[in-house]
């Protein structure tokens, strides 16, 4: 099997550093229109109106597409292709989580090939094609998924049914993970964010196709959750800034890892995983990494989140 460390282009990932990563758009990618991608929340919240402000600021001309779903739909992107048309971007930013990127990455992949059948490209990524149009640029505010590193967008077909579409076409040019977008999530945002990484991470790390290369990754992104997590909850900016760069680290690394992902796993670790791993050596070996002294410490440390 061909192995591959497949990354963004350029990563960005310090609270602050939104504005300087947007900045290479008009000074190096000469950037003329931004389609700017967001879900309805968090454009109703203001949260995304930084990132237009700032692209704006470098006379970028900015349209917005933000009619997503508590799901992104084939349906739902396919509605967004006359804009897409009109418009004519050079730049598609998602701003936002999961959905929101998801969107945006389906989205260039349609603006390349507008006739792209969704469906058979979930099937056979292959079908992807590179996006010579537009550049990508991907925006965090949360910190549960790490798509703004990874190559998968989560969908719903039109069937109504979860499915994954992945191919490093749809990794960005530019990703952002700045912390300071962190700031209004509450304590519940934060533990739900933060098991979602673990569960991400741990699955990973466990997967007999993980490899050197990204098992260090995964293993700073557990070690920040089980340390951070209590903390980011009750507001504390520097352990936010650091489970906002763990989600980044397993996002970068599951998708050198797996094939597909699925949204709404149930958190790390089952039953059923305590009694598959519980003599496992990749799991001993994980949770020596982490500090533990086997397996079942390890879990019970998970389990207390």
């Amino acid at each position: 099997m061909l192995q591959a460390l497949n990354l963004p282009k350029k990563v960005y990932f310090k609270p602050g550093c939104m504005p300087v990563a947007l900045r290479e758009l008009g000074d190096i990618y000469r950037c003329q229109r931004a389609l700017l991608v967001t879900d309805p929340e968090l454009y109703r919240a203001g949260i995304a109106a930084p990132v237009a402000d700032r692209l704006r600021k470098q006379e970028i001309r900015v349209a917005e597409f933000f009619t997503i779903g508590k799901r992104v739909s084939f349906g739902g992107l396919r509605s967004a292709l006359p804009k897409l048309s009109e418009f004519q971007p050079d730049v598609i930013v998602g701003v936002g989580g999961n959905n929101a990127m998801s969107a945006a990455k389906a989205l260039l992949a349609l603006y390349q090939e507008p006739e792209l059948d969704l469906a058979a490209a979930v099937a056979d990524p292959e079908r992807v094609p590179a996006c010579t149009k537009a550049k990508l640029v991907l925006v965090a505010t949360n910190f549960s998924s790490g798509a703004q590193n990874s190559p998968f967008a989560m969908l719903e077909n039109d069937s109504g049914q979860n499915c994954s579409l992945k191919s490093i076409h749809l990794l960005p040019e530019i990703s952002v993970t700045d912390a300071d977008f962190t700031a209004t999530l509450t304590a519940d945002q934060v533990r739900t964010c933060a098991l979602e990484i673990l569960s991400h991470a741990a699955r990973a790390y466990l997967d007999p196709r993980c490899t050197e290369f990204t098992a260090g990754m995964l293993t700073e992104a557990i070690a920040a959750v089980l340390g951070y997590t209590r903390y980011a909850a009750k507001g504390c900016p520097p352990a936010r800034k650091k489970l906002h760069n763990a989600a980044a680290l397993a996002g970068a690394s599951y998708g050198n890892i797996v094939d597909a992902v699925t949204p709404h796993l149930p958190y790390f670790p089952t039953e059923q995983e305590v009694s598959i791993n519980d003599n496992d050596l990749r799991c001993a070996e994980l949770a020596e990494r982490l500090g533990f002294d086997d397996c079942r410490a390890m879990f019970t440390a998970c389990q207390a989140l």
